[in-house]
């Protein structure tokens, strides 16, 4: 049995008997698992009162086989993430990225660097302005798209590698995962219309500084787009739907 002690955020907690909790968490050193956090309910206990999602900490947990239950033994708590749970649209695109990692980070796949990225996303929606939090949270999405290997092209062909105008509209493949020119579109099927403005915000929102991003106010129409390129993207490659998406 190997005693495991790393950063966690807890990213959903369900009731296992009268006293304990089931625990999905992604750790640092060990990636996405399940925790059995015995006790966790009673009124005295090792983790200081129940368990609640979104909260980030210190943990010790036992962990013999990476594909059943770790025993939770520790956690003391750094950050709760209070602004996301203050503000709806900061709680929504918290529900949103939360399905993002649950429907594609693999189990027990440790991956610091996009561990990283899943806290840094919960910090900046907790700061963000309400009017700001729909960019905050595709801007999360689409790094972490990119973090695991399958953020889009946008720039070229995803069949032919032609280069494809800047700023222009264009069609975008969910199942390839970027934008098909005129000549590959009728072999692509299922796409998506992206207008010149949609490309740029994606294109924007993947790379540029979080108070940048915090600054972008995105038109109901771009920001349908860039939903549901998002969503079915993410619905290609998990095989599921995001319930949460809609809300974004």
């Amino acid at each position: 049995m190997a005693v495991v002690k790393s950063q966690v955020l807890l990213l959903r907690c369900q009731d296992w008997s009268e006293s304990s909790q089931v625990i999905h968490l992604i750790a640092r050193e060990v990636g996405r698992i399940r925790c059995l956090a015995k006790g966790s309910k009673r009124g005295q206990n090792l983790f200081g009162g129940p368990l609640d999602r979104w909260s980030l900490g210190e943990a010790v947990f036992s962990l013999r086989d990476p594909n059943k239950l770790a025993t939770l033994m520790e956690l003391y708590e750094l950050d709760r993430f209070e602004g996301i749970r203050a503000k709806l649209p900061a709680y929504l695109g918290a529900c949103f990225v939360t399905e993002i990692v649950t429907a594609l980070v693999p189990d027990a796949d440790p991956q610091p660097a996009l561990f990283d990225l899943v806290v840094e996303a919960f910090r900046e929606l907790a700061s963000a302005e309400p009017e700001a939090a729909r960019a905050v949270s595709f801007a999360a999405a689409w790094r972490l798209l990119d973090a695991l290997g399958y953020g889009p092209n946008l720039a070229r062909c995803v069949e032919c590698e032609a280069e494809l105008p800047p700023k222009s509209p264009q069609e975008f493949s969910p199942g390839l995962g970027g934008v098909v020119c005129p000549a590959c579109r009728a072999k692509a099927g299922g796409l998506l219309k992206l207008s010149g403005q949609a490309i740029q915000a994606i294109t924007f929102l993947r790379t540029a500084a979080w108070t940048d991003v915090h600054r972008v106010r995105l038109s109901e129409t771009t920001a349908r787009q860039v939903r549901s390129t998002l969503a079915m993207r993410i619905e290609e490659l998990s095989g599921r739907q995001l319930s949460a998406a809609r809300y974004v």
